[in-house]
């Protein structure tokens, strides 16, 4: 593969690290962007020797800003093994988003497909779960908006907690594993921890409502006033279910999308709430229906991943050293 151009200027090797493989990320990979979009750059590197035979603790990412990011080889490995959409969206960057591909790293492309399992259905999944309970949650910010910080008295609490954090979440922890049952327990002190568990939800809640409210793009936030909820979080929702499914029926890691069109009208408010819900419930019914189905395996291969990764680092340094 070839450097592009248009991508920008590869960073530069810093304190002994290499950069062997850098591309745009994000939506000016995914064909997506607007003028207002960000350029995301992503990379693996492969630092000095010492990082790898030395005792102290060596980096496992550098992050350069907050739109660059390298990770180290064996951490990249890591990632891609557990089905990262980051780390197999890097491996199947389109040719004009790659900024820096060695020798090292057309090795590792040649390898992609190993990386592709049953995983993906959960880890895209996840992802696009998380895009979802923010748009439910925004639009409930957005339709009943909290009114104040809830205050201790108003859920029947002293004013100093009798309960720590620490004692709370050991408690909690202790009856959720069976370890403790209910009827071991003075029901006072049930009753005093089920108040605490709900006040510190709402005091959690309240705290990132106003962040919300105090960090929130305001371009974003004016699609949200339009239409009720974060249009570009949904964008991204429905990315990644397409993408999940396109991995298990095909094995294809479909960067930059053919459904273009249909992503940006999502962004500029096409579809309601409503038809997004239930076009998510629908979607992640026919995932879990395509992963039974399909041929990708359960899990990569971690020994011949492994084995991979061990080569690239080896050659790297050991080139390296002949140089020197």
């Amino acid at each position: 593969m070839s450097d592009s151009k248009d991508a920008g200027k590869p960073a530069a090797n810093m304190k002994g690290f290499e950069v062997i493989f850098e591309a745009v990320h994000g939506s000016q990979a995914f064909g997506l962007a607007g003028p207002d979009s960000d350029l995301d750059i992503k990379g693996i590197i492969i630092g000095p020797a010492d990082w790898y035979h030395g005792f102290t603790e060596a980096p496992e990412q550098l992050v350069l800003n907050k739109d660059h990011t390298l990770y180290d080889i064996r951490k990249f490995f890591r990632l891609a093994i557990e089905a990262n959409p980051t780390a197999l969206e890097m491996l199947w960057a389109p040719d004009s988003c790659i900024r820096v591909c060695t020798p090292a790293a057309e090795k590792l492309l040649a390898a992609r497909g190993k990386f592709l399992s049953l995983r993906v259905a959960d880890s895209f999944g996840k992802y696009a779960l998380s895009q979802l309970k923010r748009i439910k949650t925004h639009r409930r910010w957005l339709l009943k908006p909290p009114t104040s910080q809830p205050q201790r008295k108003q859920f029947d609490l002293p004013a100093k907690p009798l309960i720590s954090g620490d004692q709370l979440g050991a408690a909690d922890a202790l009856l959720e594993s069976g370890k403790v049952s209910p009827g071991e327990v003075s029901p006072n002190f049930l009753l005093m921890l089920d108040r605490e568990r709900s006040y510190r939800a709402a005091l959690k809640e309240w705290q990132q409502y106003e962040a919300w409210k105090r960090e929130r793009n305001p371009i974003r936030a004016a699609l949200e006033e339009r239409f009720g909820y974060d249009t570009k979080h949904a964008l991204h929702l429905v990315r990644l279910l397409r993408m999940a499914l396109e991995i298990l029926t095909n094995g294809e890691v479909i960067v930059k999308r053919p459904d273009r069109e249909e992503l940006l009208a999502v962004k500029q408010g096409t579809w309601k709430f409503d038809d997004l819900i239930d076009y998510a419930e629908k979607t992640h019914q026919q995932i879990q229906q395509a992963r039974e189905t399909s041929r990708l395996p359960e899990f990569p291969d971690k020994a011949e991943l492994n084995l991979l990764c061990s080569e690239i680092l080896g050659e790297c340094l050991y080139d390296r050293k002949r140089k020197d």
